[in-house]
């Protein structure tokens, strides 16, 4: 047997594996918010806005507001250095994607989903981003 296909089967072999292992090295698990406080990575977490405390609170350009996890009512605050989004204070559910650390989540994208004005109870997504 000639080695040109074996060759060209193993670089095939070796992309693919390559590829599968850097997928699986960028997909951002959902994380409840004790499992996001011991991730040493970027993480997505899901929460309500704590408004008991007045909402975001801006400082510049970040602002600073409390998540509140809906099965188990924990809070956890998280930092944004980006503008506040325009349906943030509307939204019935956030997804924060970042990293814990100090004591704060840092969040590098936020997930906005409000109420539709169209289609009544169905919601609709809107991404921020800070990059």
């Amino acid at each position: 047997m000639k080695p040109g296909p074996i060759i060209a089967f193993l670089v095939i072999l070796g992309a693919f594996g390559f590829g599968a292992r850097a997928f699986v090295a960028n997909l951002t698990p959902y994380l409840s918010f004790a499992e996001a406080k011991k991730a040493n990575r970027v993480v997505q977490v899901m929460g309500k806005l704590d408004k008991s405390q007045g909402g975001a609170i801006k400082e510049g350009n970040t602002m600073r507001f409390t998540l509140i996890e809906e099965k188990t009512g924990e809070k956890l605050a998280v930092r944004f250095k980006h503008t506040k989004p325009d349906a943030f204070d509307q939204a019935i559910q956030i997804t924060a994607i970042g990293e814990y650390k100090d004591k704060i989540f840092e969040a590098e994208k936020l997930l906005v989903k409000c109420p539709s004005k169209y289609q009544g109870k169905d919601a609709e997504e809107k991404s921020y981003s800070s990059k």
